[in-house]
């Protein structure tokens, strides 16, 4: 008789549902962003206009999104205890992930925000390189891994991917 894992923490439901989350974040700002720019008729580029103050900020919040982001991250896993279990060490990584994501998904909804109401294109491009990387941070088993430095029998585990791990 095989054993009922459908309501089972398991590695492969994970990487589905953190994978999930993170197409999720990433197109609540492509959504938007193709509305802006097809609601728009007079869109230009420009980095020129000195009462903009929108210039400066814009790019200030796109930078600190990404720096802060990837600091957070590194600051939950890094507090990772050696004693914690596969699926805490897990549960950890999944909230590091959303803040991650999350404030590069702000940053990126802010740019095309200030797009919508300038129609400077400027914006536009911002919050699209923010979506590009975001769209580089996407989880995957490998980067999981190394990540959570896996080993041993935790590595076992995790590649184990239809097994619960509880």
């Amino acid at each position: 008789m095989a054993k009922d894992t459908s309501n089972k923490f398991t590695p492969g439901g994970f990487i589905k549902v953190i994978s999930f989350l993170h197409l999720g974040i990433a197109a609540t700002p492509i959504v938007l962003g193709t509305l802006f720019y097809f609601r728009t008729t007079n869109t230009e580029l420009s980095f020129t206009n000195s009462n903009d103050m929108f210039l400066a900020i814009v790019p200030v919040v796109a930078i600190s999104s990404i720096f802060l982001g990837d600091f957070v991250f590194k600051k939950i896993i890094k507090a990772l205890p050696n004693n914690m279990t596969l699926r805490e060490k897990l549960m950890k990584y999944q909230t590091a992930s959303i803040i991650k994501f999350a404030l590069l998904e702000g940053a990126a909804l802010f740019s095309i925000v200030i797009f919508g109401n300038t129609q400077n294109l400027t914006y536009l491009i911002v919050g699209l390189l923010l979506i590009f990387f975001l769209f580089l941070q996407r989880p995957a088993k490998q980067k999981i891994e190394t990540t959570l430095n896996l080993r041993g029998e935790e590595k076992a585990k995790f590649d184990r991917t239809d097994e619960p791990l509880d």
